[in-house]
């Protein structure tokens, strides 16, 4: 069974998993309205998407990562090849919020591994909350995540 890690500032870690935090913002594969869960294949690339959301500031702020087991048959794999042109695009994430919120509504399965746009060749896994699976999915006690300073 996979894991996957998400880092969220200690006073989140509670409610990490909810969607809340998407369902407000949008993100890059959900627009403003549909709640779901970002977390990635590594630690590595849950905090470089930390440092380029929010700058290196972050360094200095209480972190924590929680690790998430999510059985394969509950994940759908998105190929880049399978992606719409222009998923990647930096200034309007318009064409990959269509595609997730079209997998968001279809419902087939919990989570979707997709590309991250900072390395395309590591993956993001969008989890969708409402997705009655979603409360089969085993999540670790939060544990202390520490950038190191030279980050910063």
């Amino acid at each position: 069974m996979p894991a996957f890690y998400r880092i969220v500032g200690i006073r989140r870690a509670a409610t990490a998993m909810d969607g809340e935090g998407a369902r407000k913002m949008g993100g890059r594969w959900n627009p403003p309205g549909l709640p779901v869960a970002y977390l990635t294949e590594s630690r590595a690339l849950a905090a470089l998407e930390i440092l380029v959301h929010t700058g290196r500031a972050a360094a200095h702020l209480l972190w924590v990562v929680i690790e998430a087991e999510v059985p394969d048959r509950m994940i759908e794999v998105a190929s880049l090849s399978a992606l719409p042109k222009g998923w990647n695009d930096i200034s309007s994430p318009t064409v990959s919020r269509n595609f997730g919120a079209d997998w968001v509504r279809r419902c087939e399965r919990a989570a979707i591994l997709l590309p991250s746009v900072i390395i395309p060749e590591e993956r993001i896994l969008m989890v969708n909350v409402r997705h009655p699976d979603f409360r089969k999915l085993v999540f670790s006690v939060p544990k202390p995540f520490l950038f190191d300073q030279r980050l910063a």
